[in-house]
């Protein structure tokens, strides 16, 4: 291969890098959809393009160039300390969601809201009615 394809196919190779990791930041909610015009997370897709890109990085293994092994490794490595980040966020959200339910429900079960009559009405309500 002439001196020009081998360039050609490192710039190939840096462009498709370049639209995994772009959708990887899109999926992980740090840019814009530009389909959509909104910030959208799915972490099951960021992982999806992660796991595309670390598969590359692996086939590719002794066959890039200094400069193209730099450029994918620094990208992949980016995209998965913002994910663990992200999996962790949404794992802390989703907890402090069931504790939230959990006392609420418990609240519910000990009979919070209902008068001395049982009727459910507030103090505010009777008075309102009356």
């Amino acid at each position: 291969m002439s001196e020009n394809g081998k360039k050609g196919d490192e710039h190939l190779f840096i462009h498709l890098v370049s639209n995994f990791t772009q959708l990887a930041w899109v999926a992980l909610g740090k840019l814009k959809n530009p389909v959509t015009d909104k910030v959208e997370k799915n972490l099951e897709e960021a992982g999806f393009y992660i796991d595309m890109l670390e598969m590359v990085k692996n086939r590719m293994a002794g066959n890039l160039s200094p400069d193209e092994e730099k450029f994918i490794v620094s990208n992949l490595g980016s995209l998965q300390l913002n994910y663990i980040e992200e999996k962790k966020g949404a794992k802390e959200a989703e907890v402090k969601e069931k504790a939230k339910d959990k006392a609420e429900a418990e609240k519910d079960a000990d009979g919070e809201g209902v008068d001395e009559q049982g009727s459910g009405d507030s103090e505010e309500t009777k008075e309102e009615t009356e």
